[in-house]
């Protein structure tokens, strides 16, 4: 599943088909030396690790380490991501390249685009990012994309100091019916294809809870999916090639009542594109259940009556 795309690379999600890539980077020297060796030795022990650090945290969080392709020949260059660490407040960003593509602007290029991505998409004023004491170009990155360094700081699984760097600040503070607002805007803004922008179909765990009730009432009567079916109609629907395009939703009105750590919305919306190359405009209503959790607001239930 395609995340973000700069100018010269795409990042999406890594497939259980890249696992001889992840091997050779897990067992480059620079990684175990800067990052930590994970014993892995083989295309199985790779494929479990993916399904460990990779897989498990795209489906439940929408975070995580992304392959980095380089956009004129599809060729792996290697990864990089967002990823929420037990040990800091807000997520942080990593990456590593094969040692053939350093010294092109690949790591840059790529962390200014999660960092692009982590304040447009996901509404993040504040990111981590640590590396290496000796890891002096990583740092450099850092630097440059506008981070400042914090402390050492000795972190659980790793062995020495590694080096904290922030970027951004907490932000000002806002009452819990804004940071509502601000998630349902941002959470039906991946729907947007508009001018070929590219559907943030991929964040829609940052949202929503893995077991999230989702209820579609169709012709055909009404459809309950599971967060994984759901991402992938999206996806397929409203992604590069889908039949979906040009497709833009509006919050027309809106209902929200607040009880506790619990939440309803009830929302009516205008819809427009264009569904197998012809222009379309149809209402929908949608009605979400979200409980606040300590990352933030997330949306148990969503159920809906609309064209899609």
């Amino acid at each position: 599943m395609l995340v973000l795309t700069t100018e010269r690379l795409r990042l999406r999600w890594f497939e259980p088909a890249d696992a001889p890539h992840v091997l050779e980077q897990l067992l480059e020297p620079s990684w175990i030396a800067n990052i930590r060796d994970p014993g892995v030795h083989d295309l199985e022990a790779a494929q479990r690790w993916m399904e460990e650090k990779l897989f498990a945290g795209y489906w439940s969080s929408g975070l995580g380490l992304w392959a980095v392709e380089r956009a004129s020949d599809g060729v792996l260059l290697g990864m990089c991501g967002l990823l929420q660490r037990d040990y800091l407040p807000a997520p942080d960003i990593g990456y590593a390249f094969l040692p053939r593509f350093w010294g092109q602007g690949y790591a840059r290029e790529a962390a200014a685009g999660c960092l692009l991505y982590a304040q447009e998409v996901l509404g993040q004023s504040r990111l981590y990012a640590t590396t290496a004491p000796e890891n002096i170009a990583s740092q450099k990155v850092l630097l440059d994309l506008g981070y400042r360094y914090q402390e050492d700081l000795e972190l659980d699984g790793y062995a020495g100091v590694s080096k904290l760097f922030v970027w951004g600040g907490r932000g000002p503070e806002r009452s819990e019916e804004t940071r509502i607002k601000d998630r349902l805007m941002r959470f039906y803004r991946v729907f947007n294809n508009r001018a070929g922008r590219l559907p943030n179909v991929s964040a829609l765990p940052f949202w929503l809870m893995p077991r999230a009730m989702i209820n579609r009432s169709e012709k055909e009567g009404l459809q309950r999916v599971d967060l994984r079916d759901f991402m992938r109609q999206r996806y397929e629907l409203l992604g590069p090639g889908g039949r979906m395009q040009d497709y833009e939703e509006i919050v027309s009105t809106k209902r929200l009542e607040m009880h506790g750590r619990v939440a309803h919305v009830w929302l009516r919306c205008q819809q427009q594109g264009r569904l197998d190359g012809r222009r379309f405009s149809a209402q929908g209503v949608k009605s979400l259940q979200l409980i606040k959790l300590s990352e933030g607001w997330k949306i148990a239930a969503l159920a809906s009556e609309d064209l899609l």
